[in-house]
């Protein structure tokens, strides 16, 4: 299983102390600026890591026009209402860059490795319209020991202590709102997620969006492409991070990776990332055996809907112990391998397995087009509780039990117990 690193070796400069500023202020960073200006449009600011040295919550960051080449680490908050924006001036592109080690394609983690850094559990963040480069890492306090704790569970296939978090064995969002004060107890420390981050309207290459332990963030409206090997998914939110918006990006070209497909699909939602709402993203263009969209690992209670995954091997894949997954609307055409999966790995299983498969799924209106002769529109290898309707699949693979325990295990096709043919 893949582990969600802490970022280690931080630069000095980044956590000195900085003079406060107050609510509600702007501070303009240039290219032409110097660090000990004011801050103001006549006397910018030269470094954007400078700004959010001053930043307190409510402050603007005006980033004028230019490339800025250096690696932003944030470990500071905003507040509700008043979050710290870092967003364009408006006078033209604004580039974010920092130079990174080149990661091995046979990586299988998440590089930590990316231009802005979120670290222990800062919150109330928002980034728009600036063109990122090596991409937004978003770690928060205790995720990692949490992911251990999970990973153990989900290594020794034992599924009960996972389903005991609130909000994870039923649907249900407002007992979800307590797993961090559950974990808390259960690992007997303090943790610090880190919520409400919002990436919207920017331009994004070379390495993608990860967030680790981190809630009610919103992603919406970002172009992410031309993603590097051995570097994760377009977009990937692990480790009980709940209620994101993931809505209108356009996620392509992630480049193929040695390690394992997870390392190249274009949205993926892991360990427990549990009501997320992942909707109008347009997911295309991907190699080898990536996935368009899909959850891992007790991944559940997501809404999945009118996303539109073309030219991927695989467009939609419900994976490992997904539980509650809506898929609703969703689209994937020119696929090469299959439109729509779920938990194929348990094809062996004679009967669906609360560990691993996949249970409780509403699965309406979804359209499978265009696939390669002989790609399956839908494929479940096991699968209980789940409700199909409204679908148009076109070629359909079972696994070679599913037929046999299909109303047993409480699925329907059409409002019938026959299962589909």
């Amino acid at each position: 299983m893949l582990a969600s690193l802490p970022v280690l070796g931080m630069a000095a400069l980044a956590l000195q102390p900085a003079p406060a500023t107050a609510a509600g202020t702007t501070i303009d960073v240039a290219v032409t600026g110097k660090d000990t200006n004011a801050g103001t449009a006549a006397a910018p600011l030269k470094t954007i890591q400078a700004a959010i040295n001053k930043a307190t919550p409510g402050t603007t960051i005006r980033v004028h026009k230019g490339t800025y080449s250096q690696q932003l680490i944030i470990r500071k908050s905003g507040k509700p209402g008043l979050p710290i924006t870092i967003t364009s001036a408006g006078d033209g592109e604004v580039i974010v860059t920092s130079t990174q080690p080149t990661e091995s394609c046979d990586n299988r983690k998440p590089s930590p490795n990316r231009t802005i850094l979120i670290q222990a559990g800062s919150d109330y963040w928002n980034f728009s319209k600036l063109t990122i480069v090596n991409g937004v890492y978003i770690n928060g306090g205790g995720g990692y020991e949490v992911y251990t704790w999970h990973d153990d569970l989900v290594d020794a296939h034992v599924w009960e202590p996972r389903r005991k978090v609130p909000g994870t064995f039923k649907y249900d969002p407002t007992g979800a709102k307590d797993a961090v004060s559950y974990l808390s107890k259960v690992l007997g420390r303090g943790l610090n997620p880190s919520d409400h981050i919002e990436i919207t309207g920017n331009k994004m290459s070379g390495r993608g969006i990860h967030a680790s332990f981190a809630r009610f963030g919103a992603i919406k409206d970002n172009t992410i492409t031309n993603v590097a090997c051995g570097t994760g998914p377009g977009v990937w939110i692990i480790t009980f991070s709940n209620f994101w918006e993931i809505t209108g990006n356009d996620v392509s070209h992630i480049a193929d990776s040695a390690g394992s497909h997870f390392m190249q699909e274009g949205i993926r939602l892991g360990t427990a990332s549990n009501y997320n709402h992942v909707a109008n993203n347009y997911v295309h263009d991907l190699g080898d055996d990536g996935r368009g969209i899909a959850t891992d690992v007790d991944a559940s209670y997501n809404l999945f809907e009118n996303n539109n995954v073309v030219n991927a091997p695989i467009g939609y894949n419900d994976e490992m112990s997904g539980w509650g997954n809506t898929w609703r609307n969703n689209v994937a055409s020119n696929f090469k391998i299959l439109g729509f999966g779920f938990r194929m790995k348990d094809a062996v299983l004679k009967l669906p397995s609360k560990d691993t498969s996949t249970w409780y799924s509403i699965v309406d209106g979804n359209k499978a087009i265009g696939g390669r002769r002989g790609a399956a529109g839908l494929s479940i290898g096991a699968i209980g509780g789940s409700k199909f309707t409204n679908n148009s699949f076109g070629y359909i693979n079972l696994g070679a039990y599913v037929a046999g325990y299909w109303a047993k295990q409480g699925n329907t096709w059409n409002g019938t117990t026959q299962p589909p043919k």
